[in-house]
This record gives structure tokens, sequence and C-alpha cells, in this order.
């Protein structure tokens, strides 16, 4: 018998598309209901779509509709895309002691009072609607523990990207990498766009052969690089449109005060980028190591940046050898090995809250 599996999402992306269509191609079989493209990431839904049964949504899901479907399916587990919005988590909830209810999240541990509240709270919110939590890295899962989840509740590795896509841009060996640094992202303060700024001003006055910048993205912040010496502003870019974008720079930078993870740091690494990001980005515990394959530097720090890329476009760098290195640690995360894992998972993970095998 197949798995069965009920996705709950909330925006689909290209790493999204390609993560539930390896989980189909699998052998499982999928229901998807997720909420259509907004205005501030324009995706082409027709291009994200996978032909899967479910449904999309506008402004909030029918809470309803989207019981009687994933009721009808009876799926083996269902995966719920955070705790908002609230009609995800009331059908989770209507679900317990039907299917093993998974809670993907990607909330970090702050220390904030916020997440101080919602641990004060997880045993009457949190804990009755979900059974596991499925999250991307080790920042996540210091938040997951406190909100009751033990240690073998936890599933891991919940981010990749298209992984398949972005190593057909990969150059053999890295020599003929371009010599240009790269940025991909929103463009707005979270994301450090400011600082890149600041920096890559400082930096091209301070190099004598300094590398372009592109830039990917859109945002109220799109002023503070545009028409810039050296940068090259490249708009919006389609999922399907990214892989050629990262063949024509050699590095990856990444500045952000707040970023849970950044799959675009998995996806440089998977085409052979060198990676320059902040020490705030989840993923530089698993995909940047400062030295080997990038640099780690401070968020909100121009200086520091702006020596990393001093650092990345010296001619004494080995760059060739920090692709190969990124190439290498991109491969902790495919689009395969995360179906594989979860269906291998879903199981045991039933047996263990009493549901009835697989």
């Amino acid at each position: 018998m197949p798995v069965r599996v009920a996705i709950l999402w909330k925006k689909m992306s290209g790493y999204a598309r390609a993560t539930f269509g390896a989980l189909r191609d699998s052998g499982a079989e999928v229901l998807l209901v997720h909420e259509q493209a907004a205005a501030d990431a324009p995706f082409d839904d027709d291009l994200l779509d996978l032909g899967l049964p479910g449904g999309t949504w506008a402004g909030a899901p029918d809470e309803c509709g989207v019981l009687a479907l994933v009721t009808d399916f009876a799926p083996h587990a269902l995966l719920v895309s955070s705790w908002n919005p609230p009609q995800y988590r009331h059908v989770s909830l209507a679900m317990r002691g039907c299917t093993l209810r998974v809670l993907c999240m990607d909330n970090a541990w702050l220390g904030s009072a916020k997440q101080w509240g919602a641990r004060a709270i997880a045993t009457r919110y949190v804990q009755p609607a979900y059974d596991v939590a499925f999250l991307p890295g080790e920042r996540q899962a210091t938040f997951a523990r406190m909100l009751g989840f033990p240690d073998d509740r936890i599933l891991w590795g919940l981010y990749t990207c298209d992984h398949q896509a972005f190593t057909a841009a990969r150059r053999a060996g890295g020599e003929d990498a371009p010599n240009s640094f790269l940025f991909a992202g929103r463009l707005v303060r979270e994301k450090g766009v400011d600082v890149l700024a600041e920096a890559y001003r400082s930096y091209r006055g301070s190099t004598p052969d300094p590398w372009p910048l592109i830039v990917s993205g859109t945002g109220p912040l799109a002023k503070t690089l545009d028409s810039a010496p050296g940068v090259e502003m490249a708009g919006f870019v389609p999922p399907h449109e990214l892989p050629a974008l990262f063949s024509r720079s050699g590095c990856l930078v990444l500045p952000s005060r707040f970023e849970p993870w950044g799959v675009v740091v998995h996806e440089a690494t998977s085409a052979g980028l060198a990676v320059i990001c902040s020490s705030a980005c989840g993923s530089s515990t698993r995909l940047v190591l400062d030295g080997y394959n990038g640099a780690v530097v401070r968020p909100g720090d121009p200086i520091s940046l702006t020596e990393a890329m001093r650092w990345m476009s010296a001619p004494t760098t080995d760059r060739a050898e920090l692709a190969r290195h990124s190439f290498e640690l991109s491969h902790q995360f495919t689009p395969e090995r995360w179906a594989t894992y979860l269906i291998e998972r879903i199981p045991p993970l039933r047996r263990s809250i009493g549901l009835a095998p697989v």
C-alpha cells in the first residue's frame, strides 16, 4: 500500500514543487492544498502546479472544505505548514487520532517574549494539534523541544531545493566561475540589503579589480542599490530561471539580519557557488563552513561583509576549491532524500502514537 500524505501549505515555491514532486515520484499518494502566489513574489502558479489533487486559496482557506478533502483522502500523515493560518491548525486538531500530524516549522529559538509565551501555552495550543515537528536544523530543534517535542518526535531536513536543476548549472571543477557576486531575495531590511549596499560601496572603493554585483529580487530597498556602480539589477527572477542566473556568479552574498534557514544558500551550494552569509542564516550551521566554502559574517556589520568580499575576490583565494566544497555540502539535502526519509519515518512514528500500521 502506498503511503498517503496530505500537505497543507502556504505559498508554493520552486523548492516546494521539487520536494513535493519527489514525494509523488517516490510512490506516495499526495494531496496538496496551498495559498495562491502573492504580489510580492509573483510566481506563475501554472509553472509551480504539480497536477496533484487538492486546491488553492487566497485570503484564508475554507476550513470545512479543507477538512472534507483531508478526511476523504484518509492520509497516513498530515504535513501542516506552521501553526498559521488557524484554519490549518483546526483541521489538524480535528484529525487527532486519525493520522500522524506533522508540524512543519522553521522558527529558530531567539528567546523573545513571544516565544516564551508560546512555550507557556504549548501544552494547550501546540501539543494537542501536532504529534511530530519537522524542521530544517539545530536552531529550530531548540524551539521544538521547548514546545514539548522530544527528540524522537523531531524530523530533520524540512527544507531543500531543486537540487537537480541547480546542479545542472554547476561548472565542472569551478575554475571558470564568473568573477561576480550575487544577491537573490526580497529587497528588505531583514535581508540586510542596506548592509550589502554599504559594504559593496566600500568594497569597490578599496579593491583594485572589484567584482560586479548581480541583484535579483524586488522590494522597498531596491533604491539603495539601483544605479550604484558595478550593480546589475535583475529584478524578480522566476524559479525556473534561477539556475541560469546562478551560473553567472561565483559567490552568493546573503547578509540577513533574520533568516530562519535560507533555501537560497542551498541553491547556491548546489550550483557550486561559494557563499558569504551572516550568522543569522540558519543554514550557515550546515551549508557554510567559514573558510571552507565561504565566509560567515556578523549580521548588520558592513565592515565584516566588506572584508569577506575582499577575501573572496583576492587572487590568492582558491575559489575552485571553495566551489567543490560547496557542492559537496549541498548533498546533505535533496528532494529525493527528503521524500525517502519522510516515507521511511512515517510508519514507526505512527506506531509510537498508537495508530494503525501503514
